[in-house]
């Protein structure tokens, strides 16, 4: 007899046994063992030549048993043939149930009640006990109930589960586990790395308890409520069991429905969603809702996109879940005001719950009088387009925290979330900054050093300001209320980490786009500034001069203004930099040079005079920036000719003219208009060149970020894909959605196997971003921000 005709009788013998007991339930069952992906199989060892049987072996990892394991043994008289015959053993321990001769009908055990099985005393009730409890279809025993008559093994108790099975069942598992078991119920009941099975075999008797006796009217109202704040007790301790988180989230809301549905108390939000599928508390309010109505709130608009099993969040919803969740209900309240309406459609509402216990055989079902919303496709199509609208918002975020060594709590974080959202989320460096910076009232008080917003934000300031970390110092004080100048994304220069910034009001907002007027007076702030910091002195006319070009110009936006405004403070407070300047101004034309040197001597002249000594720096400016420094006495005698007598101005080294003043007229304000008209005339034909003026020579020359590609694959975590399963994953994240026959026949392709090939490369995906790649169903979807960072990774690694 053949090798593989042995192995088919084993497992049918396995399987027969099982069946004494209980039969099989017809649905995919729940894993209540240890483990969620343990094998239902019995472990076999294989005594034979490795060179057939390596090859057969699978890549998934099996579960680590200590326990004996069944056996087939090779003979040794058999090693001299090249056909062996082999030796099965079969161990049962574990599948063979005792027939209990127990007679005792079983009873429900209330808490107070104190049963005593061999050394333990169990009082805290919640069980079943005695010897004959019927399953609900009348075939084998009631899944949870407890034979005192039993063998127990108190030497040895299987505290890891390791001889539990899937369907576990007092009668059948082994007396090493029934120690550990009834061990567990003499305690607390509260040990988080007890065995799971256990937990589901008590969690079956709460279920027969309100799913058959209360159905009878045998379970009083305060039992009732007990029972219920049991299972919210078992979700949180052992709800990290995805298999056990589920069918607890799915009864009580079943339950929920069942003894609330003519009141007008509210369910817990844990009992609104359901990983594809929708909870009997969310269908329930949704009918309730559409019914009377009333229009969908946005608690119930998100719980209904989140639980769709038509649609999957994508990496950026799921991996900043909170932030989504406050998004989505921002968003939605802004697009659809109270809610969405829904007119009440014809099909009728059926709540039901499919029990875990194999001895309850099935569906619970209540059909009700109102209106099954859930599955209408106009409203939810809605809600998907704002759930992918919110999921895009996100993905910057998303990609910092899913980059190695990046934390969603640091600064950079904060900085990537919409500015909106950061207002809704509480974050107490957030609150300081806000404060801290509210508190600065005037021009003085707002320009603050770098290091001291770092100190505020609590984080350790970097050596060097580069462009991600002025971006970031940007976005955090936007999400504070306020702008800062220089804002690398607006006036072209950042700050120093020893320098300053200037705060104004407000901000930039998210929806910021500079006009070209914008540039265009920025580049002669940035010119006046050269000028009127020239001899490290600056006088109120020559202030007011570049606050007027600025206040006087009706081009500009009111947010521009203020913006130009703060950066003009900053420019003034900040050492000059002419680094770069004379080299792009080498490529103008005589006559273009002739309009930068206008506008240098007209913010000279606004004082109305210039010394010596300011005639001597101006010569030296011309110099930096390439011009003809022999042509300033004669520039300024040009423009100085026709302009009236000035009052000698004082002179000051800090700005305090509030941005928002209203500036008055004086005798500058001509020039003003002349400088700005000399702008406008004499460099409309380069005002690219002049507006990269604006720019300073380190914002230019910094080089971009490099941008990774989701399909860079090179030797880093694609070498932990085993390798069959590359190719399957180099195709298809070529594309984001597949039918699931196109995935079929792409495994068929390189001989694997639909399910395991997805799975491993979901474990693979899981180990290396915490995110799966792979969505299936009838439509596959391929998470290709997932595929993202995993080549990030991979670049990393290089």
């Amino acid at each position: 007899m053949g090798f593989i005709t042995l192995l088919v009788i084993v497992v049918a013998f396995y399987y027969l046994f099982k069946k004494l007991g209980k039969g099989l339930n017809p649905s995919d069952p729940p894993n209540h063992s240890k483990k969620d992906n343990e094998s239902e199989l019995p472990s076999f060892r294989i005594d034979a030549p490795s060179s057939s049987f390596d090859q057969q072996r699978s890549t998934r990892k099996q579960p680590d048993r200590q326990s004996k394991p069944d056996k087939i043994v090779r003979n040794k008289k058999d090693d001299e043939s090249e056909l062996a015959d082999f030796r099965i053993e079969v161990s049962m321990e574990g599948f063979s149930p005792a027939k209990s001769r127990n007679k005792e009908p079983g009873r429900w055990v209330v808490p107070g009640e104190t049963i005593k099985i061999d050394k333990f005393e169990i009082n805290r009730g919640f069980v079943y006990i005695g010897g004959r409890l019927n399953s609900t279809d009348g075939y084998g025993t009631e899944a949870s109930l407890i034979d005192p008559t039993l063998k127990i093994n108190t030497n040895s108790p299987d505290y890891t589960g390791e001889y539990m099975d899937y369907w576990p069942s007092y009668d059948s598992i082994t007396p090493k586990s029934r120690a550990a078991y009834l061990e567990w119920l003499a305690s607390d009941r509260s040990d988080p790395e007890t065995c799971i099975g256990y937990v589901f075999l008590y969690f079956y008797g709460i279920e027969r308890r309100l799913l058959v006796d209360d159905r009878n009217g045998a379970v009083p109202c305060n039992e009732r409520e007990a029972l219920v704040l049991e299972l919210k007790r078992l979700k949180n301790i052992y709800g990290h069991n995805r298999s056990f988180n589920s069918y607890a989230t799915s009864f009580l809301s079943y339950l929920w429905v069942i003894n609330h549905q003519n009141d007008n108390e509210q369910p817990s939000d844990d009992l609104l969603v359901a990983k594809r599928n929708f909870t009997s508390v969310f269908k329930f309010l949704l009918a309730s809702t559409v019914q009377n109505g009333k229009p969908v709130n946005e608690d119930l608009a998100l719980a209904w996109v989140k639980s769709h099993p038509d649609y999957s969040l994508r990496t950026p919803a799921r991996r900043c879940e909170e932030e989504f969740g406050v998004l989505f209900k921002l968003r939605y309240k802004t697009r659809f005001g109270d809610g969405l309406k829904i007119k009440p459609n014809k099909t009728k509402l059926l709540i039901d719950y499919y029990a875990a216990s194999a001895s309850l055989r099935g569906n619970y079902q209540i059909k009700l009088d109102l209106p099954d919303a859930s599955f209408l496709k106009a409203p939810v199509k809605k809600l998907m387009d704002l759930a992918e609208s919110c999921t895009k918002e996100l993905e910057p975020l998303s990609r910092f925290i899913g980059r190695p060594g990046n934390s969603r709590d640091s600064i950079g974080a904060l900085s990537l979330l919409p500015n909106d959202l950061a207002g809704l989320i509480s974050d107490p460096r957030l609150d300081r900054i806000k404060t801290w910076m509210n508190s600065r009232e005037s021009v003085r008080d707002r320009l603050i050093s770098v290091r001291s917003l770092f100190d505020h934000l609590g984080e350790k300031p970097p050596l060097k300001i580069n462009k991600k970390e002025a971006e970031m110092l940007s976005s955090v004080a936007e999400k504070a209320g306020f702008g800062i100048a220089p804002d690398i994304r607006f006036h072209q220069s950042k700050p120093d980490i020893d320098g300053r910034i200037m705060l104004f009001p407000g901000g930039h907002g998210e929806d910021f786009s500079p006009s070209s007027e914008f540039r265009k007076v920025g580049t002669i702030l940035r010119l006046g500034s050269l000028v009127a910091g020239i001899d490290n002195h600056i006088a109120d006319s020559e202030i007011g001069l570049l606050e007027n070009l600025v206040a006087q110009n009706q081009k500009l936006e009111e947010i521009e203004k203020h913006s130009l405004n703060a950066y003009m403070h900053w420019r003034l407070n900040t050492p000059p930099n002419t680094a770069g300047l004379k080299r792009r101004l080498e490529i103008l034309n005589k006559s273009d040079k002739i309009a930068i040197s206008h506008i240098l001597i007209g913010v000279a002249l606004a004082d109305g005079r210039i010394d010596p000594a300011e005639i001597t720096q101006l010569e030296k400016l011309y110099g930096q920036l390439g011009l003809d420094k022999t042509m300033v006495t004669s520039d300024i005698h040009n423009l100085s000719s026709d302009r009236p007598p000035h009052v000698k101005q004082k002179r000051t080294t800090i700005v305090e003219t509030p941005p928002e003043a209203q500036p008055v007229e004086t005798p500058s304000l001509s020039l003003d208009r002349d400088l700005l008209k000399l702008y406008e005339e004499e460099t409309k034909d380069v005002q690219s060149v002049l507006e990269s003026i604006f720019a300073d020579d380190d914002i230019l020359d910094e080089p971009e970020t490099e941008i990774i590609s989701g399909a860079q694959i090179s030797d880093g975590a694609i070498h932990r894909l085993d390798a069959k399963y590359r190719n399957l994953y180099e195709k298809l994240i070529t594309r984001e959605k597949w039918s699931l026959e196109e995935v079929e026949k792409l495994c068929q392709e390189q001989q694997l196997m639909t399910d395991g090939a997805v799975e491993a490369i979901n474990d693979w995906a899981f180990d290396n971003v915490d995110a799966p790649l792979i969505d299936d169903g009838s439509v596959v979807y391929i998470d290709l921000e997932v595929a993202e960072e995993i080549a990030t990774l991979q670049t990393q690694s290089q």
